[in-house]
């Protein structure tokens, strides 16, 4: 079963791929992070119209780019729409993202530039799932792993 994760995974590898060398944040950005960088958060999930054996899932995420700013802490606006083009651009080509062996379909990216600190992408991505892979013991399994991990994550700055 592709989780979310997964999905945000493969989000960040196209992103290294157009800002190489940049960091990508996931979910949270640290008090004094690095600029020109990215952060990449799960927004919504939502179902779509599903048939009897499938569930079609839309997951929408949320890219917000950040640009170097100057002594007095301003973000130069030309620099947030070019970097958000940059990724609209990078999403916009094929019409999917590869996932492990599957391919979630983009729907939609649009950027909204209007902050002055940040640009914030839209993306949204459809996966159709088999009703099969929602079995209650399967799930569970994957939850106890999940919560497994997020017990035990260490720190990185400790």
């Amino acid at each position: 079963m592709i989780k979310p994760a997964d999905i945000q995974a493969a989000i960040i590898q196209r992103l290294n791929e157009t800002f190489p060398g940049e960091k990508v944040y996931e979910d949270l950005t640290p008090r004094d992070f690095a600029r020109p960088s990215n952060m990449v958060q799960l927004d919504e999930i939502s179902s779509e119209q599903s048939g009897r054996n499938v569930i079609k899932l839309l997951f929408k995420y949320k890219i917000n780019t950040f640009a170097e700013v100057d002594e007095i802490h301003n973000s130069h606006l030309a620099v947030l729409d070019f970097r958000s083009m940059m990724i609209v651009a990078a999403f916009a080509g094929g019409g999917y993202i590869k996932v492990a062996d599957r391919a979630p379909t983009i729907v939609s990216c649009t950027a909204d530039t209007t902050s002055y600190d940040f640009a914030e992408v839209s993306l949204t991505l459809s996966l159709t799932y088999d009703r099969s892979e929602f079995n209650p013991a399967e799930v569970y399994d994957i939850m106890r792993d999940l919560a497994l991990r997020t017990n035990t994550k260490e720190d990185p700055e400790a």
